[in-house]
């Protein structure tokens, strides 16, 4: 018994002797890529730096911003925020907007284009698909963060290659007795066989939403539209309303 308590003894000395405090540990004059740098909290450096995730590790950081030589992750305890900030042509630490950010922006890519004006559809040969933007027809583009719109059309414009969901609903009114209307989603104009929704109207000015979610992938510029078509030569219906809906995952 009096080993093991003198060994305990011994133990305990050596972690008293071998503690030491954050707050007196060397700070580093130099950096390297593998460090991570902890910047003191005083009135004119509130908060931490976390730096060399994406780049080399500068030279200095400070939070409240003047001197620096690339990009990092700063956490301002006074306000909660945290931002991506990279250095201007001073050196100053000023923050980046939210499409330089890429990958990690906090604000995902998407938008959306919804009917705003109703209007007839004629489809010239039937079963041939007809982007649904004749006559009245007419688009409303919202919510566009790394998309443009132009008349239904969404067009992703961000750096990154991405993958997304669309939702589509479309509100059809039938204007034959007879006839099958179908709805499909296009990519930089070529259809997506594996999808489509379809209704049978058995009455004229019946109206139904046909609509459907896809995941796809998109590149800059590429773009996504939707047609429709009917299975008779020269059939009409009416785009009452509907959206299409695209969101980053």
């Amino acid at each position: 018994m009096k080993k093991l308590i003198l060994l305990l003894i011994l133990i305990a000395g050596s972690l008293v002797v071998s503690g030491q405090k954050i707050e007196d540990l060397t700070r580093a004059t130099t950096t390297v890529a593998t460090d991570l740098l902890i910047i003191d909290q005083t009135a004119t450096t509130s908060g931490i730096s976390i730096t060399n995730f994406f780049k080399a590790v500068p030279v200095a950081v400070t939070v409240t911003g003047t001197t620096t030589t690339t990009a990092a992750i700063v956490s301002d305890l006074a306000t909660g925020d945290t931002e991506v900030v990279s250095p201007d042509a001073t050196g100053l630490l000023v923050t980046l907007a939210t499409d330089e950010i890429g990958d990690i922006a906090f604000t995902l890519s998407g938008g959306m284009a919804y009917v705003s004006t109703a209007g007839l559809m004629t489809i010239n040969t039937g079963g041939t698909y007809e982007r649904l933007n004749e006559g009245a027809i007419a688009y409303t583009g919202t919510h566009l963060h790394d998309f443009t719109h132009d008349d239904g059309r969404l067009t992703y414009t961000g750096t990154n290659t991405k993958h997304f969901t669309i939702n589509i609903s479309i509100n059809i009114e039938g204007e034959e007795s007879n006839q099958r209307v179908e709805i499909q989603l296009y990519k930089d104009g070529a259809l997506i066989t594996e999808i489509k929704d379809r209704h049978d109207f058995t009455a004229v000015d019946t109206d139904d939403s046909v609509g459907f979610t896809w995941l796809l992938e998109m590149a800059t510029n590429e773009y996504v539209e939707i047609h429709g078509t009917s299975d008779v030569d020269a059939d009409e219906f009416t785009v009452l309303g509907g959206s299409m809906v695209i969101s980053q995952h």
